[in-house]
């Protein structure tokens, strides 16, 4: 299926230089947003407790928020799923329920959340309803490492990136891969400050997915581009580039538009760190797309108009 007739020509990199604006006006604002509002971080990053449950019978998730809730024990995450063991007896459904760290009062000096969220449960399904299988604790410290490793992840896969595109094609292609990858994530996350929307670990994974995606994209770009060029061997680097992505145009597109139906699914349907994923992937996946075709090609020229315009100052000055 092709929604792009072979034989097009539309002068992608021809208005680079708007794209390049447009973008760099994107980054900046990513940037300053976290800065204002800045990063809305979850329980994973600014510490919390973590309790694991198993209920005998089947209970409403939304109950148990209501009544977690109702403690007031700042933001609360709700999962739910069903205890896959073997032995029927053992079998029933799992919560997990974060909260925010505590805040101590005089009415609650003393008493954790973990045990003020058990007994409010007792109070409302019985005793021996369900059993306590975890607790943990996150600290604000351990949420601190938990965010410097995630920043680490993601520029240890953009190094990595570089290198493997830099092997694959040329060292032009993979500065302008990794910068473009570095463009989808900076903007996606900034976009995704500006909503408010809660960081967690999964969101770390949908920036990386991110990156994953993108790549992936902008190599099969790069690769028609050389293709391309072996194949006719004539013609300026802006036509063999523009060639290139209108023959890619139509997969570019196809492959975009079935991932984003999917992802929106699951932002309308899904809850709490599925939605907030799903958002943040519908935002990366449009970025990237953008990127694929209107940036990470234009770099590509962009460096090797720069190397040319040095060579020819280089020359100039051996005939001097």
């Amino acid at each position: 299926m092709e929604w792009i007739k072979p034989g097009v020509k539309i002068d992608f990199v021809g208005k680079r230089i708007y794209f390049f604006l447009i973008s760099l006006a994107l980054i900046a604002l990513s940037i300053l947003s976290f800065l204002w509002p800045g990063p809305n971080w979850g329980i994973d990053f600014k510490g919390g407790t973590e309790l694991r449950l198993r209920f005998k019978e089947r209970v409403e998730i939304g109950k148990v928020r209501a009544l977690v809730e109702s403690l007031n024990l700042g933001e609360v995450q709700i999962q739910q799923f069903q205890a896959g063991l073997l032995e029927e007896a053992e079998q029933g459904i799992d919560f997990l329920i974060r909260v925010e760290e505590l805040k101590q009062t005089k009415e609650k000096e003393g008493i954790k959340a973990d045990k003020l969220i058990s007994d409010k449960l007792i109070e409302s399904f019985g005793e021996g309803a369900f059993t306590v299988l975890e607790v943990n604790y996150v600290g604000p410290k351990v949420g601190k490492e938990l965010r410097e490793r995630g920043a680490k992840a993601l520029l240890y896969s953009l190094v990595g990136i570089l290198f493997y595109v830099g092997f694959r094609f040329e060292f032009r292609y993979a500065l302008g891969a990794v910068l473009a990858l570095f463009h989808d994530a900076i903007i996606s996350a900034g976009i995704y400050n500006l909503l408010q929307r809660e960081w967690s670990l999964a969101i770390i994974a949908g920036l990386l997915t991110i990156i994953g995606y993108s790549v992936n994209d902008t190599i099969v770009v790069f690769d028609r581009i050389r293709e391309t060029i072996r194949r006719t061997r004539r013609g300026n680097l802006r036509e063999l580039i523009n060639q290139g992505i209108n023959e890619t145009l139509s997969r570019t597109i196809l492959t975009g538009l079935t991932t984003l139906m999917a992802l929106v699914f699951l932002a309308v349907f899904g809850g709490g760190v599925i939605r907030n994923f799903s958002i943040l992937m519908i935002f990366g996946l449009v970025i990237g797309t953008y990127s694929s075709i209107y940036i990470a090609s234009s770099l590509v020229l962009l460096m090797e108009d720069i190397r040319q315009r040095r060579k020819s100052e280089e020359q100039k000055k051996e005939k001097k």
